[in-house]
């Protein structure tokens, strides 16, 4: 067996590893608390994977799948933008003013350039943070966490002030016009173009981006540091910033989506507060090892677990923050993982070279 499949190998057993210890100690909470693990877990499933129900885990997972293709862009450059909430946010509160203000335009012609347009307003979120690192040296954890308190506060005030719709009860604007809805897909659901865009146009892009472009190879090799990319004669501020922007646009992008393909206004709970779309994307990256083909898997599987919650709290009582609990417990178990994976692959080259000699 080649080193390239005991590597896969050694990854999928990890994560599916990780999986099963995140739901082992989640059926421990769940007993803990006095409910009955095996009824709240087929519920979970049920809620998130039945057949009636499939189209609404591709909804959940559209947005999560579009932030997490952008954090394994940064993530491969091991540049770790923790930002994506803040521009997602962003993107979502450009995309619903925007539509407001060009409603008499066409609709082939406007939504994508909201879409791209949202994009756009969630990388030049992401670019200060990214010259912060490139240039100066100062670290994007820090700085993107800030941005992402500035961006929610920001859109809260916007929500609350001058961008509120005035008949509602609630922090958001008016409902866009239904000419800048995105187009359902299929009749009867709410399965809209958005999930066509995010599974099958943008995933096969950024594999090939990741996997077969200069572009993915130079971000893959100053992921193995700064010293190294230079001696490759790789400009690192150059690629540090343009993973930090193809990062910021995916993020964006996921919120003008969301907007224009869901909620239809732009509201505080664009991303649901027991599992931001922001933060979770960073445990889908992490558990499809960066490849956009298993993090497409990866976002349906949390989407399914999310929407899962749902039902699971409405018919056994369960808390819906089990989801994010399970989802925080998948993470710390893949950074073991990870861990593990390098002390394995080692391992693995090492015998096969004592084969060779």
């Amino acid at each position: 067996m080649s080193i390239e499949r005991q590597v896969n190998l050694v990854r999928a057993l990890l994560a599916l590893s990780s999986i099963g210890l995140a739901f082992i100690f989640c059926t421990m909470l769940i007993t803990l608390s006095g409910k009955n693990p095996g009824e709240a877990l087929f519920w979970l499933f049920y809620g998130g994977f039945s057949p009636a129900l499939i189209p609404e885990t591709f909804v959940r997972a559209t947005p999560l799948l579009l932030v997490s293709l952008g954090l394994s862009v940064a993530f491969s450059a091991k540049i770790w933008n923790i930002g994506a909430e803040g521009q997602l946010y962003i993107g979502g509160i450009v995309a619903a003013t925007l539509a407001l203000y060009i409603s008499g335009v066409p609709s082939p012609i406007a939504l994508p350039v909201l879409i791209v347009v949202s994009g756009i307003a969630g990388a030049l979120w992401a670019l200060i943070p990214a010259i912060l690192r490139a240039i100066y040296g100062i670290n994007e954890v820090i700085t993107t966490l800030i941005f992402n308190y500035i961006a929610i506060y920001f859109v809260s005030y916007l929500l609350n002030g001058p961008l509120r719709d005035p008949v509602s009860l609630f922090p958001e604007t008016t409902t866009i016009p239904d000419n800048m809805w995105l187009p359902t897909v299929v009749p009867g659901t709410r399965l809209h173009f958005g999930v066509v865009l995010a599974f099958l146009i943008m995933t096969p892009i950024m594999w090939f981006l990741l996997k077969r472009t200069a572009l993915g190879l130079k971000l893959e090799i100053l992921g193995s540091g700064e010293k190294t990319a230079k001696y490759a004669g790789i400009e690192s501020v150059r690629m540090i910033i343009i993973a930090m922007l193809v990062s910021g646009f995916m993020a964006g992008m996921a919120g003008g989506v969301e907007v224009l393909g869901i909620q239809h206004k732009m509201r505080l709970e664009i991303s649901p507060p027991t599992s931001p779309y922001g933060y979770t994307g960073i445990a889908v990256a992490l558990l499809g090892y960066l490849n956009p083909l298993l993090i497409a898997a990866t976002s349906f599987f949390l989407g399914g677990i999310m929407n899962g919650s749902t039902t699971m709290h409405r018919m056994v009582g369960v808390p819906v923050g089990m989801a994010g609990i399970i989802q925080a417990l998948i993470i710390l178990f893949i950074l073991l993982g990870y861990f593990l994976e390098e002390k394995l692959i080692h391992r693995i080259i090492g015998g096969l070279r004592k084969v060779e000699h």
